[in-house]
């Protein structure tokens, strides 16, 4: 590093750690006059200022000055994605882009897929510089959701995906292991755990055995690639599966205690009004009802083949406010108990032949929906950290409330507790419990009930840290009292006898406290009365 830049981060410092700088407004002014007065070619970075403090007088106050993108943590915890360079056994979808390098269905310019590259597509290299990244810029990285993401990953060898999945969390432990088991086990006590562990698949993949071998290798959510509830546009695309597969997935998932997101694609082969009865469907209809969403829609990328069909002029994609237009009218049938993850994917404008150019999807259809008197009441649209953060509301715990939600889906009963902060409408954190219809899972007895996600919203706390000042969410007691809930109601309400709990690796520990014990890939415990 230049002597300029030294000098000049250190000035820093001094200012930040003698009280003159305490704003991010009075910090982005002393950083371009300290670029100017040092001849900096590039503006001092907030990582950079916060990795030369001593740790000892890194304070909390000082942390949360020089953190960038809060929003990254908000939710809770903190995501790593890493990708693993692999192919789809059924060939190649009509849409699909595969650039150099790159997984299937990536364009290699993805941030994620930049990382892979970088990293040679190792998983514990890029598992370990995305963790040093976060922590860089000041966010906690104790409490990790694990996304592996690129092609069809459960199509590949058993070892290798034992091993990929191994080597991410040899990163997260800070040691080796010699099995997949052994890393699994290891990484309930590490100093870096994964709360959950995220697999994309497609459908036809995700039949019982699939499903096995992704509850050993640690998962709590499955991300589904579906993008239409059509078969013949399935057949067009040469998708090369159907929607009874969706269907038959998705029950197998929930039945296992799995979350369930959908990947959506509007203006596939589509228009603005089948789009929108699409998502009507999505909710109305009982076999599909994701969890979660993330809606990418369909965009006309070269080297494939709908990329012909667009220079022929024979298809047409979405602009980027048609997109908004569509997704906003269709944000009405999105359920409280649904999260909408994400609006579009990450590929730069420069690599999209036609579709949506634009970054700020979102935003754009917030303004639509705000114009056709749209209220979105997804779970992240709710979530009290995220408003506290955008919207700078101060909580009234005294108008905190549970509230609880019932409906069917898979031929089970689902019930959505939460807890709302009823002044704002804002959701400070929710449990998914479920009455399965027909679990295959030798833990899951016919006397049993599912827990398929715990979650309180707020910007994620170290492990065991207590809560902190009026607006930190998590560790306040929201989790215990969903928990004790859910089991009375599945006692008394539908005489369960055993819940068992869908429990990311790192979350093993929090659920022992109140009397959980390993089962299989699960933790479990006897509702009967007496019982420890």
């Amino acid at each position: 590093m230049e002597k300029a830049r030294i000098e000049a981060i250190k000035e820093a410092i001094n200012c930040i750690l003698s009280g003159r700088i305490s704003t991010p407004e009075e910090l982005y002014s002393l950083k371009r006059e300290l670029g100017e007065r040092f001849g900096l070619q590039r503006v001092l970075k907030n990582s950079e200022i916060l990795e030369a403090i001593p740790p000892a007088k890194r304070g909390r106050k000082i942390v949360e000055l020089l953190r960038r993108r809060r929003v990254r943590t908000i939710s809770g915890v903190s995501p790593v994605a890493i990708m693993c360079n692999v192919g789809c056994p059924h060939g190649r979808c009509a849409y699909c882009p595969r650039g150099e390098n790159a997984a299937q269905s990536y364009t290699g310019r993805e941030p994620a897929a930049l990382r892979a590259i970088q990293n040679s597509y190792d998983a514990y290299a890029q598992t370990k510089a995305r963790i040093q990244q976060l922590e860089a810029i000041g966010h906690k990285a104790e409490k990790i959701e694990l996304i592996i993401m690129g092609g069809t990953f459960n199509a590949q060898p058993k070892e290798a995906q034992e091993f990929f999945v191994k080597r991410a969390l040899d990163a997260m432990n800070g040691e080796e292991s010699g099995t997949l088991a052994e890393a699994l086990k290891l990484n309930e006590t590490a100093p870096h755990r994964a709360v959950g562990i995220t697999f994309e698949v497609r459908p036809d993949w995700c039949k019982r055995g699939h499903v096995d071998d992704l509850l050993s290798m640690g998962a709590t959510r499955v991300e589904l690639g579906v993008q239409t509830l059509s078969d013949g546009i399935y057949k067009k695309v040469k998708r090369g599966h159907t929607v009874q597969d969706v269907a038959e997935a998705t029950a197998i998932l929930k039945d296992s205690a799995l979350k369930v997101l959908y990947h959506m694609m509007p203006g596939l082969l589509s228009n603005e009004e089948n789009d929108i009865n699409m998502f009507k469907q999505l909710f109305s209809d009982e076999r599909f009802k994701p969890d979660m969403l993330k809606i990418y829609p369909f965009l006309v990328m070269p080297g494939t083949e709908m990329y012909e069909w667009w220079k022929r002029g024979e298809i047409t994609p979405y602009s980027s406010d048609e997109a908004a237009r569509v997704i906003a009218k269709a944000s009405k049938f999105i359920p409280r108990w649904c999260r909408i993850m994400r609006m579009q994917r990450d590929i730069p404008a420069h690599l999209i032949a036609a579709g949506i150019k634009r970054s700020n999807l979102r935003e754009l259809v917030e303004a639509e929906a705000r114009r056709f008197g749209i209220n979105c009441e997804c779970i992240r649209c709710r979530e009290l950290g995220l408003k506290m953060l955008k919207e700078g509301i101060e909580p009234d715990w005294n108008s905190v409330r549970m509230n609880r939600m019932d409906y069917k889906a898979s031929g089970g009963q689902e019930i959505f507790l939460s807890f709302d902060e009823m002044a704002h409408d804002a959701l400070v954190g929710f449990i998914r419990l479920r009455i399965p219809n027909a679990p295959h899972r030798k833990e899951i007895t016919h006397d049993a009930a599912l827990i398929r996600e715990l979650h309180v919203y707020g910007e994620a706390l170290g492990i065991g840290e207590s809560a902190y000042g009026a607006g930190a969410l998590q560790h306040r007691g929201f989790g215990e009292q969903l928990l004790a809930e859910a089991e009375r109601i599945a006692r008394e309400e539908f005489d369960k006898k055993k819940l068992v709990v869908i429990a990311g690796v790192g979350v093993k520990e929090y659920y022992r406290k109140f009397g959980y014990r390993d089962d299989g890939v699960y933790v479990s415990k006897s509702l009967q009365e007496g019982a420890k």
